[in-house]
C-alpha cells in the first residue's frame, strides 16, 4: 500500500506530521468550504491534505491541497487557489479550526522504519478544546521503550 501524504502541523517553530486523531470533531475538510473531494492519486485517497499551525491563539489551517470532484474550486475565505492538473493549492490561509479532541503529532522519523507509528523519535499527544491547546503529553520515551521491545527496530537506523 502506498504511504499517504500526511497533514502537517507547525508547533513551537517545528514541523510535525499528524499520526492519529484519537478522538475529535475533525480537522478542516472540503465540505466545510462547499467542495467535494475525490481521490488525488494513490498517495492521497481522501483527495485533500493540509498544513496547520498551533499557536497560543488557537489552531489554524494555513495551506490546503485539494482535488475537487467537479473541478469546482471555490475561494476559501477570499483566497483563490493555484490550480494544477490534479489538484488546487490554497496558500496563505488563516482559517480558524475549532477542533476539540486529541491528536498525535510526530517528527524526527527513523527512516529505516518509516511510516510505522513507532518510527519517530519525537511524539506528542495534544488535547485541544475549540482549537486551543489544553494539554500536551510527550510520548517520545514511551515510544522509545516500545521500539526497544520490538526486535524489528534499531534506534541507530536513520
Amino acid at each position: 500500500m502506498t504511504d499517504q501524504i500526511p497533514n502537517t502541523f507547525l508547533f513551537k517553530g517545528e514541523y510535525y506530521e499528524l499520526l492519529y486523531i484519537f478522538k475529535g470533531n475533525g480537522l478542516a475538510s472540503p465540505s466545510q468550504f462547499g467542495m467535494e473531494p475525490e481521490m488525488m492519486h494513490t498517495a492521497c485517497y481522501s483527495g485533500f491534505y493540509g498544513n496547520y499551525e498551533i499557536t497560543n491563539d488557537g489552531l489554524y489551517l494555513k495551506w490546503f491541497s485539494l482535488r475537487e470532484k467537479n473541478k469546482n474550486y471555490l475561494p476559501i475565505e477570499g483566497i483563490d487557489p493555484v490550480i494544477y492538473e490534479r489538484q488546487a493549492i490554497y496558500k496563505n490561509l488563516n482559517v480558524v479550526v475549532l477542533f476539540t479532541g486529541k491528536i498525535r503529532l510526530a517528527k524526527d522519523p527513523i527512516k529505516a522504519h518509516y511510516p510505522n507509528g513507532l518510527a519517530h523519535r519525537t511524539v506528542l499527544d495534544i488535547s485541544l478544546v475549540n482549537g486551543r491547546v489544553l494539554k500536551i503529553k510527550d510520548q517520545s520515551e514511551v515510544m522509545k521503550k516500545k521500539r526497544s521491545k520490538n526486535k524489528n527496530f534499531s534506534e541507530d537506523m536513520s
